[in-house]
């Protein structure tokens, strides 16, 4: 008799265990493919990740593409991203996300001849530097209620909220006058940007899985996001006073434009830890405006199309690596970047009940 209760409580331990450890035991043996739109219940999603950007070229108003070279223009970005996921319920997630970026643009140095000298008379070097915090997401995911789990559809609406200042700094131009040593006069203009948009916006979303079966999956979203007040921010200008600069902040106001993007993507689960994918990534923007000039002038319609190869590495259950590289394609009156991009994803339900260590069943003898 003895036999079978001790049986039994071993049974009740292992079952219990297994109950408790549910939510591990979901990630552990879910696939990428099979993971549903929106996180489970109770489970929490920290995703981070950095990516740098080598800017080779631009797409003009007529949708030609620009070497930055042949203008005497290098640019690099680096950015940070950062975003938070809770699974409220098995079918509504809630995100927060916030970037960091920092971006370098540097111009050919100018050589002017003011004399008829053999050194030219100015050595003239402009850099333009945009950094600073992207606006702050906070936003839900609506998984709809389908009995199937072939595909899946949900809605995503959020909102953008710049929680910090669109307020560039002063510019940090420099001057170097001639010397016994130097013969030119060195100027540099060094001139500060922000990365945010510095505006409130609304956005809706929705988002779709398709699984065929043979480790394929075919997902699309769409998202619309639009301006909710105008906004301000400052123009500074300059003015040369003997060796030094003096900065003067012009007030004005702008209207960001409406964003229209979409993403398909195609993904193959070679084995259960391993994901590749395709995806590509279309996104255009119209209407709004801009007084920075002192009079209102719209903003110019601009579009890019970005091509992505992924992919991901289930390193335990709880943690998952992607890597990506992604080239623009096609665009208007955007840049061009070549992209390579390294994330981490952790993953944990933090309420979930766990028998706690040092604590046993106790077997009758």
């Amino acid at each position: 008799m003895k036999y079978i209760i001790a049986l039994f409580c071993l049974l009740y331990a292992s079952l219990t265990l297994k109950g408790q450890a549910s939510g591990d035991s979901i990630l552990i043996n879910e696939r990428k493919i099979d993971r549903p739109l929106t996180l489970h219940k109770g489970q929490l999603q920290f995703n981070s990740a950095y990516e740098i950007s080598v800017i080779l070229k631009e797409f003009d108003n007529s949708s030609k593409g620009l070497l930055l070279s042949d203008k005497g223009t290098a640019s690099v970005r680096h950015k940070y991203l950062i975003d938070l996921n809770y699974g409220i319920l098995d079918f509504l997630q809630a995100s927060v996300a916030l970037n960091y970026s920092l971006r370098g643009e540097r111009s050919e140095s100018h050589r002017i001849w003011v004399t008829y000298a053999e050194q030219p008379d100015f050595y003239i070097t402009s850099f333009d530097e945009y950094k600073g915090f992207d606006d702050l997401y906070i936003g839900t995911v609506i998984k709809l209620p389908l009995k199937t789990s072939v595909i899946e559809i949900a809605l995503s609406p959020g909102f953008y909220l710049p929680l910090f200042s669109a307020r560039p700094e002063a510019p940090e131009h420099s001057i170097q006058l001639p010397s016994v040593g130097q013969p030119v006069t060195l100027i540099t203009y060094h001139n500060n940007h922000t990365s945010g948009k510095g505006s409130k916006a609304l956005k809706i979303g929705a988002g779709t899985i398709l699984r065929p079966g043979k480790g394929l999956s075919i997902s699309a979203g769409v998202n619309y996001t639009w301006p909710v007040a105008v906004s301000e921010t400052v123009n500074w200008i300059h003015q040369l006073s003997g060796s030094s600069f003096i900065y003067n902040a012009i007030d004005y106001k702008y209207l960001i434009g409406n964003t229209l993007d979409y993403e398909v993507s195609l993904a193959y689960q070679a084995i259960s830890w391993f994901n590749l994918s395709l995806s590509w990534y279309s996104e255009s923007t119209s209407s709004g405006w801009t007084e920075v000039t002192g009079f209102r002038i719209g903003n110019p319609e601009s579009k890019v199309s970005i091509m992505t190869i992924n992919y991901e590495i289930k390193a335990t259950g709880r943690v998952w690596i992607n890597q990506s590289a992604s080239v623009a394609l096609t665009g208007k009156n955007q840049l061009a970047p070549f992209s390579i991009c390294l994330g981490l994803s952790y993953n944990l339900f933090p309420f979930e009940k766990r028998i706690k260590q040092g604590h046993s069943v106790n077997i009758i003898n």
